[in-house]
């Protein structure tokens, strides 16, 4: 593995780490190289996107594997005024962390580059270009969102969604922000209840489908044909929300946006990894 481990330091003085695949072949289209967000609690030496890196790297792509602030559940961040974690983590932190990439890369000679992510990752890296409009970036790769919506996501939980959503409100009032929650959905990960209130409010902030409408530079967005299909046993209900919210914008209204579907995938791509390196390939190519 032609990997190298590497540093940088946000604005806010978190260190993040990354594996650093480089390249010598010549890049096949205007950009040089992708830089890819890790899905929540997870990290940058997922074999997942390790095997991302070999494969594209050996077609004249740097990629570039990156821990975002929110890596594993709890972690140091190297600045004892910010806690890490995803159980910490904001969606409204990502441009921190992605900026701090972007000019990485761009000290690497890298001016032009996409930006992609799985999972949570996904929905950072359109989060962070949509309010944040990073010049170097010149497309986007969504693999496999969720959709934050607050109203969908009762539709999708009823009950349990709503009680959950209730009791981190409830520690939040009675000076408990930090209570760790594990509601077990819409997902299965470890949040502090001001984080769990942040990502799910009402208010709908960190929606996918609204921020992608603002994007101006070619974005695919990426699912797997099992995690988005109603009533399968590997279904996750906010990516199939976050698939049909998104091919309802496709075409007259976002002339921006595409879509892929990898048949037979589930949301962590098993058995269909290289159909996802190639569908990535293919449109970096045609950037």
């Amino acid at each position: 593995m032609n990997a190298k481990i590497v540093h940088t330091q946000t604005e806010d003085n978190v260190t993040l780490a990354g594996a650093l695949f480089s390249t010598t072949a010549n890049a096949p289209s205007n950009v040089s190289a992708l830089l890819f967000f890790h899905g929540d609690g997870g990290n940058f030496y997922s074999p997942l996107y390790l095997k991302m890196g070999e494969m594209l790297s050996q077609q004249g792509i740097t990629f570039l594997s990156a821990n975002r602030r929110g890596h594993d559940t709890i972690s140091s961040t190297g600045n004892p005024d910010v806690k890490g974690g995803y159980a910490f983590e904001s969606v409204a932190q990502s441009p921190l962390d992605i900026q701090a990439w972007i000019n990485f890369l761009a000290n690497k000679g890298h001016r032009a580059i996409a930006v992609g992510g799985h999972s949570g990752g996904a929905v950072r890296a359109i989060y962070a270009q949509s309010t944040s409009q990073f010049s170097n970036v010149k497309a986007l790769i969504p693999v496999s969102p969720g959709e934050y919506n607050h109203e969908e996501i009762i539709e999708l939980h009823g009950k349990e969604f709503k009680e959950a959503f209730s009791l981190a409100e409830l520690s939040i009032a009675k000076g408990n922000p930090e209570h760790l929650l594990q509601p077990g959905l819409p997902w299965g990960s470890t949040w502090t209840a001001t984080s769990f209130v942040d990502c799910f409010n009402k208010d709908d902030r960190y929606q996918v489908s609204h921020h992608a409408m603002t994007i101006q530079i070619p974005t695919l967005f990426i699912f797997g044909e099992l995690e988005t299909k109603t009533g399968d046993k590997q279904e996750l209900p906010v990516c199939g929300l976050a698939r049909r919210t998104i091919e309802e914008k496709i075409g007259s209204y976002s002339p921006h946006l595409s879509l892929k579907i990898i048949e037979s995938a589930n949301h962590g791509y098993t058995g269909k990894e290289t159909d996802l390196y190639d569908t990535i390939h293919g449109f970096l190519k045609s950037v």
